[in-house]
């Protein structure tokens, strides 16, 4: 039997006995206590840990192929050795996980390392060097330990000389199979601390050259900051913030210190800075109104604690504002008012006059920014970085594309040379969406910014109940629900029957090239 149909039985085997364990749960037998079913907990576990050391000899292997054009002009696959990770490896992987860019990169590197080597790019001087995490991974096959552990300790040894590493895991070995992973970190922090202390002081070193501060929408209405500051400075910052805290819980400004110290932390800030606001008012392509500015009937009398769906800072993180911030802030003499046109089914935003575009290869800042804002992000399936810190694209390749908002996107600079290897294919449609193909025929659909989506949450009494049932769906809301899936999905069949006949091998040809062009026009949306 051949490697792939023996890969192919052992995959459809596991299935098969993973499904029967599942329909034997599903069916709840009866007579088994508690001991079974812990044991059933850890039987399960030990499964888990096997097929993630498979899947991470997988995910090495494949990370390691790169595609290239021969000299005959074929496309073919080149394997580059291990520890070596082709550009676009974690963006073929991405689908296969369901994950994002940034999840499925991680994954990989992690991967790489557990399975003996340091990743290093294909066609990069660096070589790749044994990492010495073998017996990381040795315990994984054998199901005693899971991948989230592994990283611990493998993160804890990023730096480590491949014979530090395995005296370290060595050390370490009779806890891998018990201790949960702040016990092994710990363990692993003394163990370095005794072989190698200086590897200590290089992580805090590392450490302090990375510091910086993060932020995203966490829960409606509110935003999460992350930082990471040099011990001194973070211990000065914080005594001022706190000492603000606790004089405004004094007051009875805020009813707890941890709420104060927010508090107190935006305020010192904005007292130190001076910042101008653009309120951008989004309507439909070919009317004057702005979005939602016409109230439905059902909805309640607005208020001033009403919070309205905007996007600010990183419009990719739509965020929740107070409807009176936002009124006060309409009012102000200095606040720019500014009305943008949108497209009525995807709600991106629109240069609907072309006035932006441009007859040269780079962008105009009007045009920039208006791609910007319409994107948010990259444009790259899996990948959320800010359109700000992205380069603008081509997708048609300039001269024979023009550059307008209908033919350039955001993508960051990582994914803007994946896009130029060979087998990458993008198509930016009309209404901001872009379709990627990637080099094993995977077709994936990215979506601009909705600026035309409308949410409003309204201000509900300290007292009020939680609702214990659903609330019927108005009918108005039905309806736009069914219009916009029905239209999504007469999309989607365009779109697959397009890509169908260009694939046909006869597609080329004149006549029947034309034949396919009308039968698979664009759609009338």
């Amino acid at each position: 039997m051949g490697g792939s149909a023996r890969v192919a039985a052992a995959v459809a085997a596991v299935d098969d006995a993973v499904s029967d364990l599942v329909a034997a749960v599903a069916d709840d037998p009866a007579g088994l206590t508690q001991d079974d079913w812990l044991e059933l907990v850890g039987g399960s576990q030990v499964l888990a840990n096997r097929l993630t050391s498979v899947q991470d000899v997988a995910i090495a292997r494949a990370a390691r192929v790169e595609r290239v054009y021969d000299d005959d002009g074929t496309l073919v696959a080149v394997d580059r050795g291990p520890g070596r990770v082709a550009l676009d490896a974690a963006d073929l992987v991405a689908p296969r996980l369901a994950v994002s860019h940034h999840r499925a990169q991680d994954r990989v590197e992690r991967a790489v390392r557990l399975t003996g080597r340091a990743p290093a790019l294909t066609g990069a001087d660096e070589r790749s060097r044994p990492t010495g995490l073998d017996g990381l991974h040795a315990a994984m096959r054998d199901g005693r330990l899971d991948g989230y552990r592994a990283s611990v300790v493998a993160d804890e040894l990023a730096e480590a000389p491949a014979e530090v590493a395995r005296a370290v895991i060595a050390a370490l070995d009779p806890h891998l199979g018990s201790d949960p992973g702040p016990a092994l970190r710990r363990r692993t922090r003394r163990l370095v601390a005794r072989v190698s202390p200086d590897l200590l002081a290089q992580r805090a070193q590392r450490a302090r050259r990375e510091t910086g501060l993060r932020r995203w929408a966490a829960e409606p209405g509110v935003d999460a900051w992350h930082g990471t500051f040099p011990s001194e400075q973070s211990a000065q910052a914080w005594a001022a913030v706190d000492s603000l805290a606790r004089r405004y819980v004094t007051d009875g400004v805020c009813a707890t210190i941890e709420q104060a110290r927010g508090r107190a932390l935006t305020d010192l800030v904005v007292q130190h800075a001076d910042v101008r606001v653009q309120l951008v008012l989004t309507s439909p392509a070919g009317s004057s109104e702005p979005a939602g500015s016409a109230e439905p009937a059902v909805e309640a009398e607005p208020t001033a604690g009403d919070l309205v769906q905007v996007h600010g800072i990183r419009p990719s993180e739509p965020m929740f504002v107070g409807r009176g911030w936002l009124e006060q802030l309409a009012a102000e003499a200095d606040t720019d008012v500014v009305l943008q046109q949108c497209h009525p089914a995807t709600g991106a935003r629109l240069d609907p006059d072309g006035r932006f575009a441009r007859a040269g290869y780079r962008p105009g800042e009007p045009l920039a920014a208006l791609v910007r804002a319409r994107d948010g992000r990259c444009r790259f399936p899996g990948c959320a970085v800010a359109a700000r810190f992205c380069d603008l694209d081509h997708a048609r390749p300039w001269p024979a594309g023009p550059t307008a908002a209908t033919n350039l996107l955001c993508l960051c600079r990582r994914h803007h040379r994946v896009k130029q290897t060979p087998g990458w294919r993008v198509r930016l449609h009309p209404d901001g969406t872009a379709e990627w193909t990637d080099p094993t025929g995977i077709v994936t659909t990215t979506a601009p910014i909705d600026a035309l989506e409308r949410v409003v949450l309204p201000e509900l009494p300290d007292d009020s109940p939680s609702p214990e049932t659903a609330p019927e769906l108005p009918s108005i809301l039905e309806e736009a629900l069914e219009h916009r899936l029905g239209e999504h999905e007469a999309l989607v069949r365009h779109r697959r029957c397009r890509h169908r006949a260009e694939s046909h091998p006869d597609a080329a040809a004149g006549p029947r090239r034309r034949d396919l062009d009308r039968l698979t026009g664009d759609p009338p949306f």
